[in-house]
Order: structure tokens, then sequence, then C-alpha cells
């Protein structure tokens, strides 16, 4: 999946020049050049051009204050809609609704009719955890219309039941050392397992790798079996449809067992990892209690590297990966303009949105 930048800075082209050029009969035999008929201009200087950005955006804040909007909102506003907004909001383009998500950091704009669609349906819920619950999927079924993924390389990759893998995907993988148990990550993955496992074994923990890389058929195999013996809605809680399973980016492992009847959760080796996983760069991926969320039960087992300063936060906060990508703040496509209020640019550095 890929990274989220900050918004970029992106100047407003110059207004066009257009002049009418109006040809009289001419002799034949007269020397004619076009030139001549296109009366001098001089281009708009960049002071002037950008006193008019600054003049429409704070005709755009005055507009949207009237309805009640922050600084801070009217700024997110400008950096995502652009210039054209004054006009927009004059000819009533945008509802307060719609103006209302488009005003939150991680409103997608592409998703816009599913967040008014879901507040409808879910009064309950404020424009903001609407917003986070239609971004994790969670207003249509899981494996509904899944994406595949473009970019599966990608090492904050989002693999889960609403985006898959493409069946020929292998990442570039490394052997775990036999000390280290069975199977293949991703080179910064596997040299991030081996420094944490020596820690541990540092401390008198020992962790080491039941399953790691899993190619797309024989994560086909093991799901169909797992449907076979115990049905399709149960195998569903529990073990990855192929192409949807976090094995195959080989970012991913299981830690000393895969069986729930192991208990994992009462062992010292757990309660290590819940203390120290973080600063390795890994993450729980299916906690306790978040199973509407990944759409699977609880694995103590079961971890992801995502990089030390994600996997701290993820911990910090107690969002699963899949939240934590939810209230990343989508970047914007224009810059404020020079001026006052502008200087002071858009608070959305709350805790709540985070970046990567």
């Amino acid at each position: 999946m890929p990274t989220y930048p900050s918004p970029a800075a992106v100047k407003l082209s110059a207004l066009l020049l257009g002049t009418t050029l109006l040809l009289s009969p001419i002799s034949v035999s007269a020397k004619f050049n076009p030139l001549d008929c296109v009366p001098a201009v001089s281009a708009p200087s960049p002071l002037s051009q950008e006193r008019q950005e600054w003049l429409t955006y704070r005709d755009i804040c005055s507009q949207l204050t009237e309805l009640g909007f922050s600084s801070q909102a009217c700024a997110l506003l400008y950096t995502r809609l652009g210039p054209q907004l004054a006009q927009q909001l004059e000819e009533g383009q945008w509802s307060l609704s719609q103006l209302t998500f488009l005003s939150l950091p991680n409103c997608r704009l592409e998703y816009l009719d599913r967040y008014q669609t879901y507040a409808l349906d879910h009064p309950e819920f404020s424009p903001l955890e609407a917003v986070v619950q239609v971004n994790l999927g969670l207003d249509r079924p899981f494996y509904q219309d899944p994406i595949v993924l473009s970019d599966p390389a990608d090492p904050l990759v989002l693999v889960n039941k609403y985006s898959a893998l493409p069946a020929d995907y292998v990442p570039e993988l490394t052997a775990l050392k036999p000390r280290y148990g069975i199977g293949s990550l991703t080179p910064q993955a596997a040299q991030s397992f081996v420094q944490m496992a020596d820690a541990a074994r540092a401390d008198g923990i020992s962790l080491r790798s039941v399953s790691a890389y899993r190619s797309y058929s024989y994560q086909e195999q093991l799901y169909q079996r797992y449907v076979a013996e115990s049905g399709q809605a149960l195998a569903d809680t529990f073990s990855a449809r192929p192409g949807h399973s976090e094995h195959q980016t080989g970012l991913a492992l299981d830690i000393n067992t895969a069986s729930s009847r192991a208990h994992f959760e009462d062992t010292a080796e757990y309660a290590w990892l819940q203390e120290h996983c973080a600063q390795f760069g890994f993450v729980l991926r299916y906690p306790e209690g978040k199973q509407e969320i990944t759409g699977y039960r609880f694995e103590p087992w079961h971890y992801r590297y995502v990089g030390v300063e994600v996997a701290q936060v993820c911990t910090q906060l107690g969002l699963t990966y899949d939240e934590y990508l939810a209230y990343q703040a989508v970047p914007g496509s224009y810059a404020l303009p020079l001026g006052p209020l502008a200087e002071s640019g858009p608070d959305c550095q709350e805790s709540v949105f985070l970046r990567v």
C-alpha cells in the first residue's frame, strides 16, 4: 500500500490571456506578419497573481466561516478542492454534509457517497466515526468486490478481506536460519525478527517462527482443507482466502504456535512480545476484541512487520493496523496562498490523524 506524504506545494497556473485576431482584407502582394495584429500585453506579475490567490482564499474562508467551519477546516477544504471552491460555493454545488466530510483530514473524495449513505444508516455515529468505518470497509460485507493491490511490494501494504494480492506475487525473500524457526520473510522483516528473537533470548524467552511466507497456491490448499473440515463460515474466522493472506506478503509470521488450543496468550513469550514487539517493528495483527474490524478471531501468535514508527503508534493507541490506515490524513492537491491566515496553515497534527 502506498505511503501518504504532506500536501504538495502546487502553484496556480497563470491566467491565460486571450486576444482576438481581426484580419482585414490585405493585398496579396503585401507582406503579412500575424504578430503585427496582436496587441502587446504584459504578463501578470507574480505579486499580483499571489494577491489574487489570496483574495480568492479569503473569500472562500469567509463563506465557509458563515457555514460554521473553523479556520483549520477552511484551509483543509481549500487544499483539497482548490480555488474553484469559491465558485462552487456560490453555485451551491456542495451540501453542508459533503463539506463536513471533506473538511476531515482522512476523508477520501472517492468515498464521499459511501460516507453519506453510512451516516444516514448510522445516525449514532459522528462524521469522523462514519469516515473511519467506511475507510475500514465496514459499510460492506467481507470479500465483497475486493480490490487487487497494484503495489504488493509496498512494505506498508494492507492485505485483508477487502484487498488481495495478485495470485502470482512472490516477494523478495530471505530464509530464516534453523535456530530462528522455519520459513522465509522479506529481508527487512527477517532481520528485524532475528533481532527481536535475539533480544528475547537474552531475557530467557524463546521465539521461533512456525509459519512465515506462504505462496498463493499453498494458502489455497490450506484454506480449502479448513473449509472441508469446518465449513466456510467458521473457516473464514481463522483462515484467509487465497490472495488475502498476510503470509503471502513475506511480512507476517506465526510465532511458536498457530493453534488456539495452545493458549499462547497465557505464556511468558506472549507477555514479552506485548511489551517489546513494537520496538522491532512488529504488531499483533489480530488482537482480542477486534474481530469485527479484522474479520479474524484472536490470534496471539500472528505478528506483522510494519516498521518501528507505525508499530509504536498502533501499540500505544491500541489500534489495529487497519484502523491506523483508516485514520491516515489524505494529502491535498493545492498549496495555500500567501497571506496571514494561510501562513498558519491547517492544523492537521491532532493525535487521531496519523502519518506514516
